[in-house]
């Protein structure tokens, strides 16, 4: 009867270990994304236009404890078309995947495909010394 006792305690406490080592280690893997980001950016154009973007590429978190939202653009980069013309577009989107005037400069999707295996890879380690703890 101990054994069992022993079993459903442990089992009884992964949630809640999971949950603090885990939200640890995604918001660290968020943060990284995000920083690459902002370095990607620098490194596609040296110019004062970027300084909103840049500064728009943001970590949020999510409805629980184990969701973190990278992001960038929005309320930063949201702006008029033509000014008075009351058609709104977020240039993080045209810097993301260009314009009929302007090429794409990928900075955001790109760096997340970049760095997509190491973050999982730190998610599973993180899973993995929870299990073997």
């Amino acid at each position: 009867m101990a054994d069992n006792d022993d079993l459903d305690a442990y089992l009884n406490s992964l949630p809640d270990k999971f949950t603090e080592h885990l939200s640890d280690v995604l918001r660290e893997q968020a943060f990284r994304l995000s920083d690459a980001q902002r370095e990607a950016l620098r490194q596609l154009e040296q110019s004062p236009e970027t300084g909103a973007l840049e500064a728009s590429c943001t970590v949020a978190q999510g409805e629980n404890e184990l969701e973190y939202l990278v992001q960038a653009g929005v309320d930063m980069t949201t702006k008029e078309v033509r000014d008075g013309s009351g058609v709104e577009y977020d240039y993080a989107l045209a810097f993301e995947f260009g314009t009929s005037r302007q090429p794409a400069r990928p900075f955001f999707y790109s760096t997340y495909n970049a760095m997509r295996d190491d973050m999982q890879q730190a998610i599973n380690d993180a899973v993995s010394e929870v299990l073997n703890d």
